[in-house]
Protein backbone atom coordinates (compact mmCIF):
# COMPACT_ATOMS: atom_id res chain seq x y z
CA UNK A 1 0.00 0.00 0.00
CA UNK A 2 0.97 3.47 -0.71
CA UNK A 3 1.70 5.80 2.66
CA UNK A 4 -0.76 8.31 2.76
CA UNK A 5 1.96 10.77 2.79
CA UNK A 6 2.80 10.66 -0.81
CA UNK A 7 -0.86 10.72 -2.25
CA UNK A 8 -1.02 13.99 -3.61
CA UNK A 9 -2.76 16.52 -1.08
CA UNK A 10 -4.63 19.80 -3.56
CA UNK A 11 -4.30 23.28 -1.37
CA UNK A 12 -7.81 24.05 0.31
CA UNK A 13 -9.29 26.99 1.56
CA UNK A 14 -9.14 27.53 5.29
CA UNK A 15 -12.82 26.73 6.69
CA UNK A 16 -11.89 25.55 9.91
CA UNK A 17 -13.69 28.11 12.07
CA UNK A 18 -13.80 27.09 15.76
CA UNK A 19 -12.76 23.73 16.06
CA UNK A 20 -12.61 21.36 18.82
CA UNK A 21 -9.43 19.57 18.96
CA UNK A 22 -11.21 15.86 19.17
CA UNK A 23 -13.05 17.12 15.92
CA UNK A 24 -12.19 16.29 12.26
CA UNK A 25 -14.33 18.89 9.61
CA UNK A 26 -14.67 17.59 6.00
CA UNK A 27 -16.87 18.46 3.23
CA UNK A 28 -19.74 16.33 2.41
CA UNK A 29 -19.48 16.14 -0.75
CA UNK A 30 -15.81 15.37 -1.06
CA UNK A 31 -16.33 12.92 1.50
CA UNK A 32 -19.38 10.90 0.14
CA UNK A 33 -17.49 11.02 -3.57
CA UNK A 34 -14.43 9.14 -1.76
CA UNK A 35 -15.92 6.63 0.13
CA UNK A 36 -18.60 5.48 -2.71
CA UNK A 37 -15.56 5.10 -4.65
CA UNK A 38 -13.96 2.76 -2.25
CA UNK A 39 -17.13 0.99 -1.54
CA UNK A 40 -16.44 -0.94 -4.62
CA UNK A 41 -13.46 -3.00 -3.46
CA UNK A 42 -15.76 -4.18 -0.43
CA UNK A 43 -17.85 -7.19 -0.91
CA UNK A 44 -21.33 -7.15 -0.01
CA UNK A 45 -21.26 -10.38 2.65
CA UNK A 46 -18.44 -10.56 4.84
CA UNK A 47 -18.10 -13.02 7.23
CA UNK A 48 -14.97 -10.72 8.78
CA UNK A 49 -17.14 -8.09 10.49
CA UNK A 50 -13.80 -5.39 9.83
CA UNK A 51 -13.63 -6.18 6.03
CA UNK A 52 -17.08 -4.51 5.63
CA UNK A 53 -15.62 -1.40 7.03
CA UNK A 54 -13.42 2.01 6.21
CA UNK A 55 -10.75 2.64 7.65
CA UNK A 56 -10.45 6.66 7.84
CA UNK A 57 -6.75 7.73 8.60
CA UNK A 58 -6.49 11.42 8.93
CA UNK A 59 -3.54 13.33 9.77
CA UNK A 60 -1.76 16.36 9.47
CA UNK A 61 -5.66 17.80 7.16
CA UNK A 62 -5.35 15.08 4.29
CA UNK A 63 -7.86 12.20 5.52
CA UNK A 64 -7.71 8.72 3.62
CA UNK A 65 -9.98 6.54 3.38
CA UNK A 66 -9.23 2.86 2.67
CA UNK A 67 -11.05 -0.52 2.05
CA UNK A 68 -10.21 -4.01 1.00
CA UNK A 69 -11.32 -7.51 0.29
CA UNK A 70 -7.86 -8.76 1.61
CA UNK A 71 -6.78 -9.41 -2.25
CA UNK A 72 -8.01 -5.65 -3.24
CA UNK A 73 -6.81 -2.60 -1.55
CA UNK A 74 -8.33 1.15 -2.72
CA UNK A 75 -7.20 4.72 -0.95
CA UNK A 76 -9.02 7.49 -1.55
CA UNK A 77 -7.32 11.12 -0.51
CA UNK A 78 -8.90 14.27 0.32
CA UNK A 79 -8.25 17.35 2.06
CA UNK A 80 -9.74 17.81 5.88
CA UNK A 81 -9.19 20.04 9.17
CA UNK A 82 -8.65 19.44 12.79
CA UNK A 83 -7.60 16.64 14.94
CA UNK A 84 -5.75 13.39 13.69
CA UNK A 85 -8.14 10.02 13.40
CA UNK A 86 -7.28 6.51 13.14
CA UNK A 87 -10.41 4.13 13.37
CA UNK A 88 -12.70 2.01 10.96
CA UNK A 89 -16.47 2.85 10.78
CA UNK A 90 -19.40 0.33 8.84
CA UNK A 91 -19.04 0.90 5.49
CA UNK A 92 -22.89 1.21 4.60
CA UNK A 93 -23.85 2.98 7.75
CA UNK A 94 -21.20 5.62 6.76
CA UNK A 95 -22.53 6.02 3.23
CA UNK A 96 -26.32 6.58 4.38
CA UNK A 97 -25.01 8.38 7.24
CA UNK A 98 -23.03 11.13 4.72
CA UNK A 99 -25.89 10.55 2.05
CA UNK A 100 -28.65 12.27 3.60
CA UNK A 101 -26.72 15.00 5.11
CA UNK A 102 -26.64 18.36 3.06
CA UNK A 103 -23.83 19.72 1.04
CA UNK A 104 -21.21 21.86 2.99
CA UNK A 105 -18.80 21.53 5.98
CA UNK A 106 -19.19 18.02 8.40
CA UNK A 107 -17.59 17.45 11.96
CA UNK A 108 -16.73 13.93 12.58
CA UNK A 109 -15.62 13.48 16.54
CA UNK A 110 -14.41 10.27 18.33
CA UNK A 111 -15.05 9.12 22.06
CA UNK A 112 -15.70 5.97 23.70
CA UNK A 113 -16.01 3.65 20.77
CA UNK A 114 -18.53 5.82 18.78
CA UNK A 115 -18.20 8.46 15.86
CA UNK A 116 -20.35 11.35 16.11
CA UNK A 117 -21.20 13.09 12.40
CA UNK A 118 -22.67 16.65 12.96
CA UNK A 119 -23.99 19.36 10.47
CA UNK A 120 -25.63 22.05 12.13
CA UNK A 121 -28.30 20.71 14.31
CA UNK A 122 -28.26 16.99 12.19
CA UNK A 123 -26.46 14.45 14.03
CA UNK A 124 -25.38 10.79 13.01
CA UNK A 125 -23.66 7.75 15.51
CA UNK A 126 -22.05 4.81 14.38
CA UNK A 127 -19.93 2.08 15.72
CA UNK A 128 -16.57 1.93 15.44
CA UNK A 129 -13.52 -1.03 15.54
CA UNK A 130 -10.33 0.07 16.18
CA UNK A 131 -7.71 0.57 13.24
CA UNK A 132 -5.13 -1.95 14.16
CA UNK A 133 -7.37 -4.99 13.59
CA UNK A 134 -7.95 -3.61 9.66
CA UNK A 135 -5.33 -5.56 7.32
CA UNK A 136 -3.31 -3.71 5.29
CA UNK A 137 -1.33 -5.06 2.11
CA UNK A 138 2.08 -5.20 2.23
CA UNK A 139 4.16 -5.37 -1.13
CA UNK A 140 6.47 -8.21 -1.74
CA UNK A 141 9.20 -8.88 -4.17
CA UNK A 142 10.76 -6.39 -6.79
CA UNK A 143 8.59 -3.32 -7.79
CA UNK A 144 9.07 -2.61 -11.17
CA UNK A 145 7.75 1.21 -11.41
CA UNK A 146 6.82 3.25 -14.84
CA UNK A 147 4.43 6.38 -15.70
CA UNK A 148 1.96 5.86 -18.75
CA UNK A 149 -1.12 7.76 -19.79
CA UNK A 150 -3.97 6.52 -17.55
CA UNK A 151 -6.32 6.41 -20.61
CA UNK A 152 -4.24 3.82 -22.64
CA UNK A 153 -4.04 1.25 -19.46
CA UNK A 154 -7.56 1.63 -19.31
CA UNK A 155 -8.36 1.09 -22.89
CA UNK A 156 -6.30 -1.58 -23.19
CA UNK A 157 -7.32 -3.33 -19.74
CA UNK A 158 -11.20 -3.01 -20.98
CA UNK A 159 -10.53 -4.33 -24.00
CA UNK A 160 -8.96 -7.38 -23.29
CA UNK A 161 -11.57 -8.40 -20.29
CA UNK A 162 -13.87 -9.19 -22.76
CA UNK A 163 -12.40 -12.71 -23.77
CA UNK A 164 -11.33 -13.28 -19.67
CA UNK A 165 -12.72 -16.40 -18.23
CA UNK A 166 -15.44 -16.62 -15.47
CA UNK A 167 -14.21 -20.81 -14.97
CA UNK A 168 -13.12 -20.49 -11.52
CA UNK A 169 -11.47 -24.07 -12.04
CA UNK A 170 -8.70 -22.30 -14.30
CA UNK A 171 -8.33 -19.46 -12.10
CA UNK A 172 -5.32 -18.48 -14.14
CA UNK A 173 -7.46 -17.65 -16.81
CA UNK A 174 -9.74 -15.17 -14.47
CA UNK A 175 -8.16 -11.95 -15.23
CA UNK A 176 -6.12 -10.07 -18.41
CA UNK A 177 -2.27 -11.27 -18.42
CA UNK A 178 0.12 -7.73 -19.16
CA UNK A 179 3.30 -8.47 -20.20
CA UNK A 180 6.42 -7.08 -22.61
CA UNK A 181 7.00 -8.93 -25.62
CA UNK A 182 9.68 -7.08 -28.78
CA UNK A 183 9.26 -4.07 -27.33
CA UNK A 184 5.37 -3.62 -26.74
CA UNK A 185 3.05 -4.22 -24.47
CA UNK A 186 0.81 -6.22 -24.83
CA UNK A 187 -2.64 -6.71 -22.49
CA UNK A 188 -4.33 -10.23 -23.44
CA UNK A 189 -7.48 -12.74 -22.37
CA UNK A 190 -8.80 -15.85 -23.16
CA UNK A 191 -11.38 -18.61 -21.84
CA UNK A 192 -10.40 -21.09 -23.92
CA UNK A 193 -13.26 -20.39 -26.86
CA UNK A 194 -11.58 -16.99 -27.78
CA UNK A 195 -8.92 -14.62 -27.43
CA UNK A 196 -8.33 -11.11 -27.35
CA UNK A 197 -5.15 -9.09 -27.58
CA UNK A 198 -4.39 -5.71 -27.23
CA UNK A 199 -0.83 -3.93 -28.69
CA UNK A 200 0.00 -0.97 -27.34
CA UNK A 201 3.41 1.48 -26.96
CA UNK A 202 5.86 0.38 -24.23
CA UNK A 203 6.21 2.96 -21.19
CA UNK A 204 9.81 4.00 -20.69
CA UNK A 205 11.21 1.65 -17.53
CA UNK A 206 8.89 -0.91 -18.45
CA UNK A 207 10.69 -3.12 -20.57
CA UNK A 208 11.96 -5.09 -17.08
CA UNK A 209 8.58 -5.84 -15.93
CA UNK A 210 7.70 -9.66 -15.81
CA UNK A 211 4.18 -11.27 -17.25
CA UNK A 212 1.61 -10.18 -14.61
CA UNK A 213 -2.20 -11.43 -14.21
CA UNK A 214 -4.28 -8.99 -13.09
CA UNK A 215 -7.19 -10.87 -11.49
CA UNK A 216 -10.87 -9.83 -12.91
CA UNK A 217 -11.68 -7.81 -9.97
CA UNK A 218 -8.64 -5.77 -10.32
CA UNK A 219 -8.96 -4.82 -13.82
CA UNK A 220 -12.94 -4.21 -13.05
CA UNK A 221 -11.70 -1.69 -10.43
CA UNK A 222 -9.16 -0.44 -12.90
CA UNK A 223 -11.60 0.62 -14.96
CA UNK A 224 -14.06 2.38 -12.96
CA UNK A 225 -10.82 4.40 -11.33
CA UNK A 226 -9.79 5.75 -14.98
CA UNK A 227 -13.10 6.01 -16.60
CA UNK A 228 -13.20 9.43 -16.63
CA UNK A 229 -9.32 9.77 -17.68
CA UNK A 230 -8.29 12.54 -19.97
CA UNK A 231 -5.55 11.79 -22.82
CA UNK A 232 -2.76 13.63 -21.28
CA UNK A 233 -3.13 12.40 -17.85
CA UNK A 234 -0.72 9.86 -16.72
CA UNK A 235 -0.48 7.38 -13.79
CA UNK A 236 2.49 5.77 -12.08
CA UNK A 237 2.33 1.69 -12.18
CA UNK A 238 3.96 -0.60 -9.40
CA UNK A 239 4.57 -3.85 -10.14
CA UNK A 240 5.69 -6.00 -7.16
CA UNK A 241 5.99 -9.88 -6.97
CA UNK A 242 1.72 -10.09 -5.50
CA UNK A 243 0.14 -6.65 -6.67
CA UNK A 244 -0.53 -4.70 -9.41
CA UNK A 245 -0.67 -0.75 -7.64
CA UNK A 246 -2.08 2.08 -9.46
CA UNK A 247 -1.80 5.70 -8.24
CA UNK A 248 -3.78 8.13 -10.10
CA UNK A 249 -4.79 11.59 -8.62
CA UNK A 250 -5.37 10.99 -4.78
CA UNK A 251 -6.34 7.49 -5.02
CA UNK A 252 -4.26 4.49 -4.89
CA UNK A 253 -5.96 0.85 -6.04
CA UNK A 254 -3.50 -2.18 -5.07
CA UNK A 255 -4.87 -5.45 -7.18
CA UNK A 256 -3.45 -8.52 -6.06
CA UNK A 257 -1.87 -10.59 -8.93
CA UNK A 258 -3.09 -14.25 -10.01
CA UNK A 259 -0.36 -16.49 -9.15
CA UNK A 260 -0.10 -18.79 -11.87
CA UNK A 261 1.23 -19.43 -15.40
CA UNK A 262 -0.76 -18.04 -18.15
CA UNK A 263 -0.66 -20.02 -21.14
CA UNK A 264 0.66 -19.29 -24.82
CA UNK A 265 -2.13 -17.40 -26.35
CA UNK A 266 -0.12 -16.63 -29.15
CA UNK A 267 0.00 -20.64 -30.32
CA UNK A 268 -3.76 -20.21 -31.65
CA UNK A 269 -3.67 -17.25 -33.69
CA UNK A 270 -3.11 -17.60 -37.43
CA UNK A 271 0.00 -16.93 -38.71
CA UNK A 272 -1.45 -16.38 -42.15
CA UNK A 273 -3.63 -14.05 -44.23
CA UNK A 274 -7.23 -15.84 -44.66
CA UNK A 275 -8.11 -15.96 -47.58
CA UNK A 276 -12.33 -15.66 -46.51
CA UNK A 277 -12.83 -12.11 -45.25
CA UNK A 278 -16.19 -10.11 -44.52
CA UNK A 279 -15.90 -6.44 -43.96
CA UNK A 280 -18.64 -4.97 -42.57
CA UNK A 281 -19.71 -1.87 -40.46
CA UNK A 282 -19.29 -3.26 -36.64
CA UNK A 283 -23.08 -2.11 -35.69
CA UNK A 284 -24.31 -3.62 -38.38
CA UNK A 285 -22.70 -6.60 -37.52
CA UNK A 286 -23.83 -6.37 -33.89
CA UNK A 287 -27.66 -6.08 -35.44
CA UNK A 288 -27.42 -8.85 -37.66
CA UNK A 289 -25.94 -10.87 -35.06
CA UNK A 290 -28.29 -9.77 -32.57
CA UNK A 291 -31.45 -10.46 -34.68
CA UNK A 292 -30.69 -13.92 -35.39
CA UNK A 293 -29.69 -14.46 -31.92
CA UNK A 294 -33.06 -13.37 -30.80
CA UNK A 295 -34.57 -16.20 -31.95
CA UNK A 296 -32.37 -18.74 -29.57
CA UNK A 297 -34.72 -20.58 -27.03
CA UNK A 298 -31.35 -21.06 -24.82
CA UNK A 299 -30.36 -24.32 -25.72
CA UNK A 300 -27.84 -23.07 -28.29
CA UNK A 301 -26.33 -20.21 -28.67
CA UNK A 302 -24.94 -20.34 -32.42
CA UNK A 303 -25.43 -17.94 -34.71
CA UNK A 304 -25.46 -19.37 -38.55
CA UNK A 305 -22.96 -17.14 -41.15
CA UNK A 306 -24.00 -18.20 -44.58
CA UNK A 307 -21.41 -16.07 -46.99
CA UNK A 308 -20.75 -15.47 -50.88
CA UNK A 309 -19.86 -12.84 -52.75
CA UNK A 310 -23.45 -11.70 -53.29
CA UNK A 311 -25.01 -13.05 -50.58
CA UNK A 312 -24.28 -12.41 -47.15
CA UNK A 313 -26.89 -13.36 -44.02
CA UNK A 314 -26.96 -14.43 -40.34
CA UNK A 315 -29.74 -16.65 -39.08
CA UNK A 316 -30.84 -18.47 -35.65
CA UNK A 317 -32.81 -21.48 -35.00
CA UNK A 318 -35.11 -22.35 -31.83
CA UNK A 319 -35.73 -26.36 -31.33
CA UNK A 320 -39.56 -25.23 -31.04
CA UNK A 321 -39.18 -25.08 -35.05
CA UNK A 322 -38.74 -20.88 -34.33
CA UNK A 323 -36.22 -19.15 -36.76
CA UNK A 324 -34.83 -15.55 -37.89
CA UNK A 325 -33.00 -14.45 -41.10
CA UNK A 326 -31.41 -11.31 -41.31
CA UNK A 327 -28.88 -10.15 -44.03
CA UNK A 328 -25.45 -8.48 -43.54
CA UNK A 329 -24.86 -5.22 -45.33
CA UNK A 330 -21.23 -6.19 -45.51
CA UNK A 331 -18.26 -6.99 -48.57
CA UNK A 332 -17.39 -10.83 -48.31
CA UNK A 333 -14.37 -12.00 -50.31
CA UNK A 334 -13.49 -16.03 -50.69
CA UNK A 335 -15.62 -19.03 -51.01
CA UNK A 336 -18.80 -19.75 -49.90
CA UNK A 337 -18.97 -20.63 -46.83
CA UNK A 338 -21.43 -21.59 -43.87
CA UNK A 339 -20.24 -21.42 -40.65
CA UNK A 340 -21.91 -20.76 -36.90
CA UNK A 341 -20.45 -18.71 -34.18
CA UNK A 342 -21.61 -17.89 -30.46
CA UNK A 343 -24.00 -14.66 -30.79
CA UNK A 344 -22.98 -13.41 -27.49
CA UNK A 345 -19.31 -13.88 -27.93
CA UNK A 346 -19.48 -12.10 -31.43
CA UNK A 347 -21.60 -9.42 -30.29
CA UNK A 348 -19.25 -8.54 -27.52
CA UNK A 349 -15.79 -8.66 -29.41
CA UNK A 350 -17.74 -6.37 -32.20
CA UNK A 351 -19.02 -3.90 -29.08
CA UNK A 352 -14.92 -3.81 -27.88
CA UNK A 353 -13.90 -2.30 -31.60
CA UNK A 354 -16.85 0.28 -31.41
CA UNK A 355 -19.76 0.55 -33.45
CA UNK A 356 -18.19 2.77 -35.52
CA UNK A 357 -15.52 0.35 -36.52
CA UNK A 358 -14.94 -1.04 -40.09
CA UNK A 359 -14.30 -4.73 -38.92
CA UNK A 360 -12.52 -7.35 -41.17
CA UNK A 361 -13.13 -10.75 -40.15
CA UNK A 362 -10.95 -13.19 -41.76
CA UNK A 363 -12.26 -16.75 -41.84
CA UNK A 364 -9.74 -19.94 -43.07
CA UNK A 365 -12.62 -22.40 -42.82
CA UNK A 366 -15.30 -23.92 -40.38
CA UNK A 367 -12.42 -25.45 -37.77
CA UNK A 368 -10.44 -22.26 -37.86
CA UNK A 369 -10.37 -19.30 -35.75
CA UNK A 370 -12.84 -16.08 -36.53
CA UNK A 371 -10.54 -13.66 -36.65
CA UNK A 372 -11.26 -10.13 -35.95
CA UNK A 373 -9.17 -6.52 -36.97
CA UNK A 374 -10.21 -3.25 -37.82
CA UNK A 375 -8.33 -0.16 -39.38
CA UNK A 376 -10.34 1.84 -37.01
CA UNK A 377 -8.35 0.07 -33.61
CA UNK A 378 -5.04 -0.82 -34.93
CA UNK A 379 -3.42 -3.33 -32.61
CA UNK A 380 -6.15 -4.98 -31.53
CA UNK A 381 -6.76 -8.78 -32.70
CA UNK A 382 -9.52 -11.26 -31.41
CA UNK A 383 -10.15 -14.53 -32.39
CA UNK A 384 -13.35 -16.67 -31.74
CA UNK A 385 -14.02 -20.72 -32.57
CA UNK A 386 -16.79 -21.38 -34.44
CA UNK A 387 -19.18 -24.12 -33.56
CA UNK A 388 -21.47 -26.23 -35.40
CA UNK A 389 -24.94 -24.32 -36.67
Amino acid sequence: MTDVDTLERPAAADTTGQIDRTTLRVDRDALLAAIRSVNAVIEARNTIMILSNFRLMAKSGWLTVVGTDLDTWFEQGLACFGADMDTTVPADRLIGAIDTMRPGMIDVTLDAGTMTIRQGRSSRKLPTIRADDFPMGKPRGETTAFVMPAERLAIMLETARVAQSTEETRYYLCGVFLHVQDGRLFAAATDGHRVMQVQGGLPDKADEMRGVIISSKGVKLIGQLLGDAKADEMITVNVTGSQFIVAYKNATLSAKLVDGTYPDYQRVLPRRENDNVLTVQSAEFIRCIRAAGAASDGKTRAVRLELGPDHCEASGAASDGGRAVEPIEGDYVGEPLTIGVNFQFAMAVAQAFGTTSTLRIAMAGTRDLFLFSSDDRPGVLCGIMPMNA
